[in-house]
Order: C-alpha cells, then sequence, then structure tokens
C-alpha cells in the first residue's frame, strides 16, 4: 500500500470563526485531501475553532499548536524545526502569506490572486505605501512567494496576472480551480425556497447579490442597471455589507427611485444560502476584478440563472453557464434583467446551463489535482 503523504499545513487562520474566502478553501481542501492519499498536519500558534474541525473527516489529520510566542518567531523558528521532527514531506501555505523562510521539505503556496498589488497597492499614496504595516505586507507576501517551490492558484486570469505583475515564471505556477461547498450541489426542495422566501419577507420576484461590498464589487453599477430595467414588480436583495456602505447604497437607491424595492439582508447564515440562489431571478455579479468568483460557482451549483461582468476571472468560471454583460454601459444588464423576468423558458434554459456548469467544479477534483502538486514538488525536491 502507498504511504499517505504528510502534508504540513500553516493553519493559523483557522483559530479565527470566520468562514469568509481563504478559510473555506482551506477547510474544503483539508475535506477532501485524505481520499487522495494526503494526511494533513495542521499547524497554528492557537487552538483551532471547534466548528473548523467539524467540518473534516474524523482521523482525518493531526494538530500541532505550539506554545505562546511572537508571529514571526513561530514561522520561521518553531514551525520550521516541527516540520522536520513530524517528518513532514510537504508543506503548504493555502493563502498569498506565511512561508518560512527555511524548511527541510518541499513548500507549496496557494496564491490566490494579486488584487492587492493591482487593484489597491498601486492606487497607494507613497505616503500610505511606505507605511511599516504595508511594508511588512509587501515583504511577508515576496518571502512567500520567492520561497515556494511551486505555486497554486486558482484561475487562468490569475496566473496570467501573477506573471505579468509579480514576474513568477509559468513553469513555477500551477492553475487548480476552487468549487462551491457541497451544500450547494443538494437538490433544494420547493418548500425550502418557500421557507426562505417567508423567514426573509421576499414576497416578490427578486435578483440576488451577495459577497463584498467594497469599491471593486461595483454595487452602484448594478443599482443604476436595475433601475434602467424598469421592472414593473421585481425587487433586489442584497445580502452583506456593512451599516455604512448599506446607507451609502440606500441613499443612492433613494436618487434613483427605486429605495422601495432594494432589500438589504445584511449578513445571511451559511443554511440559508442555498435556498436564497435557488429562489432568485438570477444571481448578479457586477465586479471589476475577481480572481476567482466563488458565488458564481455556489449560484450555478443551486441552479440559479447567473450573470456575470464580462471582466477579469468572470467570464472564465461562468463559462457558457451564464451570461455575461459589459461594464462600460448598462443597457447589456438592464436587459438581461428585463429578459430574465419576463421570460420563463429564458430562464429555465439559463437554470439547466449553470447546473450543467456547475459539475465542472468539485472539492474532489481540486484535491485531487492538489496532491498531484504535492507529488510533483516532493518528486523535483527529493
Amino acid at each position: 500500500m502507498t504511504k499517505n503523504l504528510r502534508v504540513g499545513f500553516n493553519a493559523y487562520l483557522l483559530s479565527s470563526p470566520d468562514l469568509r474566502g481563504w478559510v473555506r478553501y482551506i477547510l474544503n481542501l483539508l475535506a477532501a485531501l485524505p481520499a487522495h492519499g494526503v494526511r494533513p498536519v495542521l499547524y497554528s500558534t492557537a487552538t483551532l475553532h471547534a466548528d473548523h474541525l467539524a467540518r473534516l473527516p474524523l482521523d482525518s489529520y493531526e494538530v500541532r499548536i505550539s506554545p505562546p510566542m511572537r508571529y514571526l518567531t513561530w514561522e520561521n523558528v518553531w514551525l520550521p524545526r516541527q516540520l522536520k521532527a513530524d517528518s513532514i514531506d510537504v508543506f503548504h501555505c493555502p493563502m498569498n502569506y506565511g512561508m518560512p523562510m527555511f524548511t527541510n521539505c518541499p513548500r507549496v503556496l496557494t496564491l490566490h490572486d494579486v488584487i492587492d498589488i493591482v487593484y489597491y497597492i498601486r492606487r497607494m499614496s507613497n505616503f500610505n505605501r511606505l507605511k511599516p504595516s504595508s511594508l511588512r505586507t509587501s515583504f511577508t507576501n515576496w518571502v512567500a512567494r520567492v520561497r515556494a517551490d511551486r505555486i497554486i492558484t486558482i484561475s487562468e486570469h490569475a496566473k496570467r496576472d501573477i506573471i505579468k505583475h509579480l514576474r513568477v515564471p509559468n513553469k513555477k505556477l500551477t492553475v487548480v480551480y476552487e468549487a462551491a461547498d457541497p451544500q450547494f450541489h443538494r437538490v433544494i426542495m420547493p418548500a425550502e425556497i418557500e421557507r426562505s422566501r417567508c423567514n426573509y419577507k421576499l414576497a416578490k420576484p427578486y435578483f440576488f447579490y451577495l459577497g463584498g461590498w467594497e469599491e471593486r464589487k461595483n454595487l452602484p453599477f448594478f443599482l443604476h442597471c436595475f433601475a434602467a430595467a424598469s421592472l414593473a414588480d421585481e425587487v433586489l436583495v442584497l445580502g452583506g455589507g456593512k451599516p455604512a456602505q448599506q446607507t451609502r447604497l440606500f441613499e443612492l437607491s433613494k436618487t434613483l427611485g427605486i429605495a422601495d424595492r432594494v432589500k438589504f439582508l445584511g449578513f445571511v447564515p451559511e443554511a440559508d444560502l442555498p435556498s436564497l440562489y435557488a429562489g432568485a431571478l438570477a444571481f448578479v455579479y457586477p465586479s471589476k476584478y475577481e480572481g476567482f468568483g466563488l458565488q458564481v460557482c455556489e449560484a450555478m451549483a443551486a441552479g440559479c440563472p447567473v450573470f456575470v461582468a464580462n471582466s477579469t476571472s468572470l467570464p472564465e468560471i461562468a463559462g457558457e453557464g451564464g451570461e455575461l454583460f459589459s461594464l462600460n454601459e448598462r443597457t447589456e444588464l438592464a436587459d438581461l434583467l428585463r429578459k430574465v423576468a419576463t421570460d420563463s423558458i429564458f430562464r429555465k434554459v439559463l437554470v439547466e446551463r449553470a447546473r450543467l456548469r456547475s459539475q465542472n467544479f468539485s472539492w474532489d477534483r481540486t484535491a485531487k489535482e492538489t496532491a498531484s502538486v504535492y507529488q510533483n514538488c516532493k518528486r523535483h525536491t527529493d
């Protein structure tokens, strides 16, 4: 029998209850890897959150918690020593930073995207770029990608940007797609959708958005397009957002004359998401810049029509599963909103396209391809 590959993980983020972005990626990957001959060993500075560990198969992983110490000491002194003591075959840092300078085993980094560099840091003033916190972030990110023997990224678009903006060699990079959580692939019954509509007081047909509300997410554009569609009965439902962000969008909705047709859900519990996607006329993602677009995968898996901006990675992920719209003008999205609201056959076709496309993404496939990166990395560094 082939011996399981012992892969060490920087699990620093799993000590917090937060379940966004990178944490969701780490947990889904850890849950799927044991089926592909990988024994994860999780390293952290603090106790890992019980809710996260409950998502992993029993007895499929090991945990190592260090004594209290400064993070940099943990990363560059304690962690390398522990990796050697545990006979780790490959070390994986599943986030953009957190790679020790030296280890006795090969190193894999997941570099999710270069949004921070392309979209934020380059827009900073020189004063803000030279702040100690900014310099420290830039240095730790540089260390992670330079010290990595192999780098995984999550889309072909992200790979091109990494090569272009960070000058990482193509041969060092492998694209491995993410996927929706398994709960989005299950059958969602009409009664569940109806309960969700009742719980959130969604009596009218609705368009749905879920995600961050920062400037690049481009939500004002969505509101303008919704207003331009001049629909008679439909509403716009927005999940997420901080109070100040909600206030700004509410003021815009009043200016556009649609305040009574925009509903702010705030934080949405994870268990409610599949039925909210499935009950929507369409999920709309107007983002200007994405490394992947996980919500697009979630919506497609739940059988929700998707309309995504023809921008960065979104056309790659949606593929034939959704419709694209330009961010240069508002008529394309407004026309799509009108069509899906009034043409039930069009919506039915979009549902089938979304479900078919969603079959291209699974955490089992992600884990299999990631395990292959580990094996190649170990083979080429032995």
